[in-house]
């Protein structure tokens, strides 16, 4: 019979074994009894011949191969009847495990989804995306120019294709409502570089890049929801920006990474000549793909090369320029990885803290039962097989934990989900999946291991003869479990100090968020985009116009205090930056050309955004186009750039016609419109008339309403789709809901700490209470005595509290030291506090000491109470 069969047949080959013994047991009797012996006589002598029967038992089991798993089998069964009549210990056990290994699976399903799982390219360990950087203008990512692009595939040895694309908005109609989609232009590699394929028809080629040529690749989604997902939709048209496009293929079901793979549709890109000509067109994205065993390093070096020659060869266009390559994964994460790590690490330190509070119960729950390891040793256990039990009951409450730690993940996921920033890429896939469910398998071993390792070694080692001697309750506890609990609780409040301080400062962080003035009132104010393609306003002065009508027929709707326009919104991810000169400047004198800030809005923004007008007058329908420009700039332009705020009637140039600079007069000074930064400086910001526009792709509509602003959209829309049925209006939002979103991450990010570290902070709180009760009941003889021999009761209690206390102190004086070095990492995620503001560091500590020592008092006043003449018998 082969092992594994045995395994199954272990209780009828025990049997069979045990009744071979006793037959050889039998036999020998009889032998003796016709010797002429006593059959009472007999038995005994063959025992005494034959040794002991149970143990020759043992001794033949343990020669199976499966004796491990039978022992293992025991243990476990074992157990189970021990955990279940120790339930109120067990209980706690599950639940401090589960809270612990619960907010770590769920953090860890929001790190698998964001920073873990490949993208879903299948050659995005090649890509990385290409961008530009100026000296001149304050952003980190601007495009690159289509000649410098193609200087670059050149001369570059690092890639093996560059791919230019654009990312824009197209106006599709003919069904319903118009429409405003994502679409990108790209070019005929960018899905062969990416390494993905049509799910119907096919990608570009070469005939599709020609111009006139009218192709159009749809997503998923859009072939979903305009064709009813029908494989017939192949060869149909759609009608994008006025014209009409056919349909030659239908992408798979991309996840959403913040990039040309999100758009609707995508569309051949055609560039125009001037576009191909120009170096001045810094505004071209690129798809790189790196040559097999080229890094990023290698590629970056070049490219930085490449960049010197051009400025020298064109200064132009490109002097002050450079470039950088950046993996695609990780220009795709952007700002999201540190902060979700950030708060990884938190959970982390939740689990740890729910892990020391379980090893101190498991170290009483060990003591307790030290007699009954004693008496186990005593008939032949050895240490091996206690150790092996309560690994088997730590592992087993573990397990526990961990199954009702996925259902509590399951819960609480779609939470975090809501309360994360909505720009975190990929946060529709996150999820509790496969790799979320052996991920908590693996923290529940992990907490078994952290929990039950060296409580179990404490437990096993003992002295029998002692033990069995003592009562059940014990004179003390062993030195080893004393020093062992007292570090793991000042483990714990270390570890809550941490914890509290990182989630005071997060919160601290976004408190003063809020409190920022942002220069304007947001109250009742709703904003809402309308674009003007070309193929439909063909000149800028239709687009004045159109916008100018809706205007002026929007403030005869009830409600509406005010109204105006502008084409950048102040509190958008859009920023634009125009070159500037003026006559009088005192500020920086190395150039007469610097950046600033500029909008073009109609008369009425800053009254209707309750923007204050510090000097001089707002724009008004005399400032046309064929009149002389004027300018009103924001405080910071005027104290930076003249040094004070009198500059009205002074002359500045922020525009250019045939490449020569166009002056007008500064006609006011508004208010600053801040970022909601607390310790950022306001921009220096120029603004100039609506109607002075010589370029419109789009405005945004702003309106000031008594009602709730949502009231009146319906009634705007109507008036634009009185003067155009065709004119989508996207982006309505309120003001506050806009300033909701721009606060999104310091928020979420405060909301978890903060969560994290009061669910550190409880637990720490627990531990120290237990161990101080623990210690009460430890010395409730100790306690009776002192009390017997005159003791007054306020020395008993303050003996108990200073133990507490100097516990707590111990670990209070750990924790500041580790956060003042952890703190550091999260410098780029505050605003407006400081890493070590000695407020927050200092309120903490007193707040967890005050509370620590609330939680010593309860035992202390139990311990005052005790009866001496009952602890002198207290066994």
């Amino acid at each position: 019979m082969s092992w594994f069969a045995q395994l199954f047949s272990r209780r009828r080959i025990y049997s069979d074994l045990s009744a071979e013994i006793q037959e050889h047991l039998d036999e020998r009797v009889e032998e003796l009894i016709a010797d002429g012996m006593a059959r009472k006589n007999a038995e005994a002598a063959a025992r005494r011949e034959f040794g002991n029967a149970t143990l020759m038992e043992e001794d033949s089991r343990d020669v199976w191969r499966w004796r491990p798993i039978a022992n293992f089998a025991t243990d476990v069964r074992y157990g189970l009847r021990s955990l279940r009549r120790s339930s109120g210990f067990t209980i706690i056990v599950v639940l401090t495990l589960a809270l612990g290994i619960g907010a770590n699976s769920a953090i860890f399903s929001v790190i698998d989804a964001v920073l873990l799982r490949p993208l879903p390219f299948p050659n995005a360990s090649q890509l990385a995306d290409l961008g530009g950087r100026s000296t001149l203008f304050d952003f980190e990512h601007l495009g690159v120019s289509l000649p410098d692009i193609a200087d670059i595939r050149a001369s570059s040895i690092s890639f093996s294709n560059l791919s230019p694309y654009q990312l824009l908005s197209k106006e599709m109609t003919g069904d319903g409502q118009p429409n405003r989609i994502e679409a990108a232009d790209v070019s005929q590699d960018f899905f062969p570089d990416l390494g993905v394929k049509p799910l119907l028809g096919r990608s570009f080629v070469s005939s599709d890049m020609q111009p006139g040529s009218r192709a159009v690749i749809l997503s998923h989604a859009l072939w979903r929801d305009r064709f009813g997902g029908d494989p017939s939709a192949i060869g149909k048209t759609l009608r994008l920006d006025g014209e009409t496009y056919t349909v030659i293929g239908v992408m798979p079901d991309f996840s959403s990474t913040d990039f040309a793979t999100d758009c609707k549709v995508w569309t051949a890109f055609i560039p125009t000549q001037e576009q191909l000509t120009s170096r001045q067109n810094h505004y071209f994205n690129v798809l790189a793909r790196l040559n097999p065993h080229t890094d990023i390093a290698q590629a970056q070096t070049e490219l930085d090369t490449i960049a010197s020659r051009l400025a020298t060869a064109y200064p132009g266009a490109d002097k002050g320029w450079s470039f950088r390559a950046t993996p695609l994964r990780k220009y795709l994460l952007g700002d999201a990885q540190k902060p979700l790590l950030i708060l990884f690490c938190s959970v982390g330190f939740v689990l740890l803290i729910a892990c020391a509070n379980v090893s101190n119960l498991f170290l009483s729950r060990g003591w307790a039962r030290r007699r009954e390891f004693a008496i186990r040793t005593a008939i032949g256990a050895t240490r091996g097989a206690l150790l092996r039990q309560l690994a088997v009951e730590s592992v087993l409450v573990a397990l526990m934990g961990g199954v009702c730690a996925f259902f509590m993940a399951l819960w609480t996921v779609r939470g975090i989900r809501a309360v994360l920033p909505p720009e975190i890429p990929r946060i529709q896939d996150i999820r509790i999946d496969s790799e979320v469910v052996w991920f908590t398998l693996g923290a529940s071993f992990l907490a078994a291991l952290l929990s039950g390792f060296v409580p179990a070694l404490l437990s096993s080692r003992l002295d029998v003869s002692v033990a069995i001697k003592e009562g059940v309750a014990g004179a003390g506890s062993g030195k080893g479990h004393n020093f062992l609990r007292q570090m793991l609780v000042i483990g714990e409040v270390a570890l809550a100090i941490v914890l509290l301080i990182g989630a005071t400062l997060a919160m601290q962080s976004f408190a003063r968020i809020l409190r920022v003035d942002p220069g304007f009132r947001p109250d009742h104010l709703i904003t809402m985009r309308i674009d003007f393609p070309e193929f439909r306003f063909a000149k800028v002065e239709q687009s004045i116009r159109f916008v100018q009508q809706v205007l002026e027929s929007s403030r005869g709707i009830p409600g509406v205090e005010a109204a105006s326009a502008g084409i950048v919104f102040p509190l958008g991810d859009e920023v634009a930056e125009t070159k500037f000169e003026t006559e009088q400047s005192t500020g920086d004198t190395k150039s007469s050309q610097r950046m600033a800030r500029n909008n073009l809005v109609e008369p009425d923004f800053f009254r209707t955004f309750g923007i204050p007008l510090v000097a001089g007058r707002d724009f008004n329908a005399d400032d046309r186009k064929e009149k002389s420009p004027v300018f009103i700039v924001n405080e910071a332009f005027a104290r930076k750039v003249f040094g004070s705020l009198d500059v009205v009637g002074k002359r500045l140039s922020a525009l250019r016609e045939s490449d020569r600079p166009v002056w007008g007069e500064i006609i006011g000074v508004a208010g600053n419109v801040r970022a909601l930064d607390p310790g950022a400086e306001a921009k220096p910001e120029i603004y100039g008339p609506f109607a002075q526009t010589h370029q419109a792709e789009g405005a945004f509509l702003v309106f000031r309403t008594k009602p709730e602003p949502l009231a009146i959209v319906a009634a705007v829309e109507d008036r634009i789709w009185s003067l155009d049925k065709d004119r989508p209006v996207t982006s309505v939002k309120t003001i506050e809901k806009q300033m909701e979103e721009n606060t999104g991450a310091p928020r979420s990010q405060g909301v978890l700490l903060g969560i994290f570290g009061g669910l550190g902070f409880v637990l720490a709180i627990v531990g120290v209470y237990g161990v101080m009760s623990y210690v009460v009941s430890q010395q409730t003889r100790e306690i009776g005595i002192r009390m017997a021999l005159g003791a007054e009761r306020e020395k008993v209690l303050r003996m108990v509290i200073v133990h507490g206390l100097k516990l707590t102190l111990t670990g209070v004086a750990i924790g500041v030291g580790v956060s003042l070095t952890l703190t550091r990492f999260m410098r780029s995620q505050l605003l407006g506090v400081s890493t070590t503001d000695p407020m927050t560091f200092g309120g903490v500590a007193m707040s967890l000491i005050a509370v620590a020592v609330a939680a010593c008092f309860v035992p202390a006043q139990r311990a005052m109470r005790v009866d001496p003449m009952v602890a002198l018998r207290y066994e």
